[in-house]
């Protein structure tokens, strides 16, 4: 989402390769040399941008060596609380099963297993699986053929039982993880409630994307030691 997008080159202190094109954002964290791109929502905006990626190549066309995915994910764990970093040790892909081991570089937290869907999110949790995003399986999906590592930096930025997120709230989000400000309007026309929700949910998952970002720019400073 654009949010995570802006926390990420804060916390890696990006440039824009080109402003307002939507171009990648570069710069150098220790001696990494470090391309941030804008993903979008879901494993199809994923796979097209690592695709991008692999065919551009980093900063001055150099190789991809590493790919790392970093923002906010929906918790499962009532015992987790959002802003806590999931580091997982096994991804997996719930369309297909896939599961994916996860080796990120350094010595960062590690946690469990990692559509709102709440009978889902409970077989979910029942499974053992702490957190759930749309694009992480597609970024192992993407390397893993490669023999390209990668890595991914998840925070708790909502969780269903805390009834802040609704298929309502889903349904006006675009497809780049902003939100339709119109769809937004005629909700809040609708149910007045949300204003005080969709407050606490803007500020929870900004947060989340901070910590998130934070966790990638340790686990990048990790790949040079």
């Amino acid at each position: 989402m654009p949010l995570e997008m802006q926390a990420i080159t804060t916390a890696f202190g990006l440039a824009p390769t080109a402003p307002d094109t939507g171009a990648p954002w570069t710069g150098q964290v220790g001696d990494t040399a470090v391309t941030a791109l804008h993903i979008g929502m879901g494993p199809p905006r994923t796979r097209a941008a690592i695709t991008a990626l692999f065919d551009q190549g980093g900063p001055g066309g150099r190789a991809v060596d590493h790919v790392m995915i970093a923002g906010i994910c929906g918790g499962l764990d009532p015992d987790l609380e959002v802003g806590t970093v999931l580091n997982p040790e096994v991804i997996v892909d719930h369309t297909s099963g896939t599961a994916y081991h996860h080796a990120p570089p350094g010595d960062g937290p590690v946690a469990g297993k990692a559509t709102l869907d709440v009978e889902l999110s409970k077989r979910f949790f029942a499974q053992g699986f702490l957190g759930v995003d749309m694009e992480s399986a597609a970024v192992a999906e993407m390397c893993e053929p490669r023999g390209l590592p990668w890595s991914v930096y998840r925070c708790i930025g909502d969780r269903w039982f805390d009834g802040l997120l609704d298929e309502r709230v889903v349904a006006a989000t675009n497809a780049d993880g902003s939100g339709d400000e119109a769809s937004i309007r005629a909700l809040l026309a609708a149910d007045p409630a949300m204003t005080a929700k969709l407050r606490r949910l803007a500020e929870d998952t900004s947060r989340a994307a901070r910590l998130a970002a934070e966790a990638a720019v340790r686990g990048c400073l990790a790949l040079g030691t």
